[in-house]
């Protein structure tokens, strides 16, 4: 029965909505075809039901493979639109939007977020104002009142399955998108954006989240397979395509991290990051942290046939906007109608409206309209990193990428905004 049942999943899989001249043939057809137009909470709750419902919802779980991204608040197009930092303002949009919209189960959440409402996080509507400098408060009292506060993990964990890390970034901007891929950047107001990423087969996109601690030393002879553990202990026998750096200090000892990549990827391997303001990362397994840590990001794997990198670097001299639409239109190549994709920008935080003359969105609009269906999320920083890059190009032949050896310097910069966009071929 079961092998039966994978055989009418295979066939049904291939369709990708209910037609007239869909056949099915028994009870198992009909809700297979129903279960795959169901959010992935639906799914979930009808797992419960039976046993034949629950061998249906694991299929449909595993078979999708959807990157979403949404924004809070979620209306940043309005100009009256204010952040609220009630948790229970923040459950109501999360919890509606999970379970009307998530179709994926996912793995990851990036978030990224302005420094006004990382600093102030989340607040239960039971909680008391702050005193005021006269006021008289007991310790106790003061305790009681920090433990109604979260940050921005603490109020998004509840919201996300047990297995789902969340690597969250603070900046004094960001770059969002909401569920209908709307993109702004946010340099003023406090807002904050999600990345979630599914689960994928590991041949497609494998994802490895990390963390650095402040006190880590990059031995000048560290090898491969080390650096491989300390980025997120990726298998060794996988080579590393792209890695996304967040770091909060420019002297800090894992920026070293980036020599030892270019050693041992001088020519196939994406690098993008900036520096920030402050980093979380929640692995959902550690219970207490004893370290400090000053440097996050994520490694991307995959087959060259199934994950395509394409990055591009809008230098000083890049300062309107046809020379940025001009430039980025150097991403198209990679990208068809076919392919599953998202994009990461990372912005000098000088480059914002001011650097266009009062103009906003200038970069993230111009991105959108080449790209409308793509995911974007980013940060504006206080440095830049990030090359021009073409892996798996059409128009770059082996041997010109062989000998394309990327530099330390070729990596950071100021002034500038890099724009990575990885597609995803199933």
């Amino acid at each position: 029965m079961d092998k039966q049942n994978v055989e009418k999943d295979e066939k049904i899989e291939s369709s990708t909505s209910i037609s007239s001249n869909d056949l099915f043939t028994t009870i198992y057809d009909i809700s297979r075809a129903i279960f795959r137009h169901l959010p992935i909470r639906s799914v979930d709750s009808c797992s419960l039901v039976c046993q034949s419902w629950a061998h249906i919802a694991r299929f449909t779980k595993t078979h999708r493979h959807t990157i979403h991204t949404l924004t809070y608040p979620s209306n940043l197009s309005s100009s009256t639109t204010k952040c609220s930092y009630d948790v229970s303002d923040f459950d109501t949009i999360i919890s509606s939007y999970i379970n009307d919209n998530l179709w994926s189960l996912p793995s990851l959440a990036l978030v990224v977020a302005t420094n006004g409402l990382d600093r102030k996080g989340f607040i239960s509507s039971s909680s008391s104002p702050p005193p005021t400098k006269n006021s008289k408060r007991s310790r106790s009292q003061t305790r009681a009142r920090q433990a109604e506060l979260s940050n921005i993990p603490q109020a998004l964990i509840r919201h996300l399955n047990k297995s789902c890390k969340i690597l969250q970034v603070a900046s004094n901007g960001i770059v969002v998108s909401n569920d209908e891929n709307q993109s702004y950047e946010i340099e003023l107001d406090s807002a904050m954006g999600i990345l979630l990423f599914p689960q994928f087969p590991s041949n497609v996109l494998g994802i490895y989240s990390f963390e650095i601690p402040c006190n880590t030393k990059i031995p000048a002879d560290m090898s491969r397979s080390d650096l491989h553990h300390l980025l997120g202990c990726v298998p060794n026998d996988i080579p590393i395509r792209c890695v996304i750096f967040f770091f909060t200090q420019r002297q800090s000892h894992s920026v070293d991290c980036v020599k030892k990549l270019l050693e041992y990827y001088p020519s196939d391997v994406a690098i993008i990051g900036g520096f920030v303001d402050k980093i979380r990362y929640n692995d959902r397994q550690s219970q207490s942290k004893q370290s400090l840590y000053n440097t996050c990001g994520i490694v991307l794997t995959g087959e060259p046939n199934h994950l395509s990198i394409k990055q591009i670097v809008l230098e000083s001299h890049i300062d309107t906007r046809e020379t940025v639409k001009n430039k980025l239109k150097q991403l198209k190549s990679i990208e068809n109608n076919q392919d599953l994709s998202f994009a990461i920008q990372v912005s000098c935080v000088a480059r914002g409206s001011e650097f266009y003359h009062e103009e906003k969105n200038v970069e993230c609009s111009e991105f959108r309209n080449l790209f409308p269906k793509t995911p974007l999320i980013g940060i504006f920083g206080n440095g830049e990193l990030g090359h021009d890059y073409s892996l798996n190009d059409n128009q770059t032949s082996t041997q010109e990428r062989i000998n394309t050896k990327t530099e330390i310097d070729d990596i950071f910069h100021a002034y500038s905004t890099v724009f990575s966009l990885i597609s995803l071929r199933m």
